[in-house]
């Protein structure tokens, strides 16, 4: 284990809930608050926050929904393939021991908010999660997220020889973990972190598919690709629209799919990033030159035109007129 606690985590981590708690009636603005961030950082993978941060604002998402369950019921979804990093690890891994042991190379980098290993004893297998010293005790609710999210990849990869009494999660709270997932009995109180026992049988077992499976918790939640990717993509750009250099590479990377799989994505769902943004910088200077007095050549910046002829142009072919004319008629 660790002897410190100096490990930041990506907001990224946090976006799911961030999700669940907007479809049940939280704003933004409450919930930047809360994390001390601009409403504009939600949704931007490069802001970290330290991971006791991280682990309070789990918490406190569980007292607002008012269920115990709430963190554990994100990780299902997760285990779904409803958190974008890592949808690439879960498909392109050949078996659950593939991906556990992959998993666990990614958790190791230095001053991480945790690491994981995989230990094999004849016919059981122990997936442990070890937190560094230092953590909080509101960790338990990142813990319940891991539960939710490896025991339902074990659980939709094993489908009928699926047998929750062979399998033991032992952490922290064991009232977090719903009874569905795994009864009481297979859910032990301890230290901080994960220990999760189940037979070794189940690392040859195929990975399951990332789509939700029948059965699985409802958590109200929007569809998978709808949030994941051109909600996502829409929110990134809404927030660096200024920058014309943003890519579909980069994009790509910042939400942890390649270039391939995003665009591949996009195109079923019967849309682009150029659309996307040009949809952005259609509303955007449709609003600030009918709403507002900023100068032509400041919204033409911020919106990504190298000059104000360009945004002109476009803003005659979205509305058949140019700006000075729209103004003129207000």
């Amino acid at each position: 284990m660790q002897d410190s606690f100096p490990a930041a985590m990506s907001i990224a981590f946090l976006h799911p809930v961030i999700d669940a708690l907007l479809t049940r009636g939280r704003v933004k603005q409450e919930l930047a608050l809360q994390l001390a961030i601009p409403v504009e950082a939600l949704y931007d993978p490069s802001v970290t926050l330290p991971a006791n941060e991280v682990y309070s604002f789990l918490k406190w998402s569980a007292d607002c929904t008012g269920s115990p369950f709430f963190t554990a019921r994100v990780g299902q979804y997760m285990a779904a393939g409803g958190w974008a990093p890592l949808v690439p690890l879960m498909t392109s891994a050949q078996s659950i021991a593939d991906f556990f042991q992959k998993f666990g190379l990614l958790s190791s980098d230095r001053n991480a908010a945790a690491t994981y290993r995989l230990v094999v004893e004849g016919p059981i297998a122990l997936w442990q999660l070890i937190r560094p010293v230092g953590a909080n005790k509101d960790a338990v609710y990142a813990d319940a997220i891991a539960v939710g999210f490896f025991a339902q990849i074990l659980k939709s990869a094993a489908q009928d020889i699926w047998d929750p009494l062979q399998v033991v999660a032992v952490m922290p709270d064991a009232s977090l973990i719903p009874q569905d997932l795994l009864p009481p009995t297979s859910v032990l109180s301890g230290e901080m972190g994960l220990n999760l026992r189940f037979p070794s049988s189940y690392l040859g077992l195929n990975m399951p598919a990332v789509l939700p499976p029948e059965g699985l918790p409802d958590l109200g939640l929007p569809n998978r690709h709808d949030l994941m990717l051109a909600e996502r993509i829409r929110q990134v750009l809404e927030h660096r629209i200024s920058e014309p250099g943003l890519g579909v590479a980069r994009i790509a990377s910042m939400i942890g799919l390649s270039k391939w799989k995003l665009q591949s994505l996009l195109s079923l769902q019967g849309t682009s990033i150029s659309e996307i943004r040009e949809d952005i910088r259609r509303s955007q200077a449709i609003e600030r030159v009918t709403f507002t007095a900023d100068k032509i050549d400041a919204i033409a910046s911020d919106l990504g035109y190298a000059n104000s002829a360009n945004f002109t142009r476009a803003f005659r072919t979205w509305t058949g007129k140019s700006p000075r004319e729209i103004r003129s008629e207000l």
